[in-house]
């Protein structure tokens, strides 16, 4: 689902905010259920290593999160889809996930890595959207 389709391929230019080393990131697509289950996904080309900043920005809301009582998820995707082409999600394959201050290896289809997470964790909101 895109919601503003035409404004999909403008370009967000962070020039003036930050260096070469310090600049902002963005988390590619975000769940949230009930103040308790906290799901991000960052989607790459298959190959493409996530920035260091941005996995430790990634790690720390998920570790915040967890130290304020709810379960966090940092869930790493790969997709091969050309770059004329539109990236759909639930295309992308599942290689790593960040959980309780671990990453776990994964080799998993999107959706039904969501619905072992839905069914385990009991995340019903979850379970109704795939």
């Amino acid at each position: 689902m895109i919601k503003h389709e035409k404004r999909i391929k403008q370009v967000l230019n962070f020039k003036g905010v930050g260096n070469s080393k310090i600049h902002p990131t963005d988390i590619d697509a975000v769940l949230e259920f009930d103040k308790k289950f906290l799901i991000m996904f960052e989607v790459k080309y298959k190959g493409v290593q996530v920035p260091t900043g941005q996995e430790l920005v990634l790690h720390r809301i998920a570790d915040a999160w967890e130290v304020a009582g709810g379960e966090a998820f940092v869930v790493y995707c790969w997709h091969e889809t050309e770059t004329s082409e539109i990236v759909n999600m639930q295309n992308t394959v599942v290689y790593k996930v960040y959980h309780n201050k671990k990453n776990f290896k994964r080799e998993q289809n999107i959706r039904e890595f969501l619905q072992k997470l839905a069914k385990h964790h009991k995340i019903t909101k979850l379970e109704e959207i795939l």
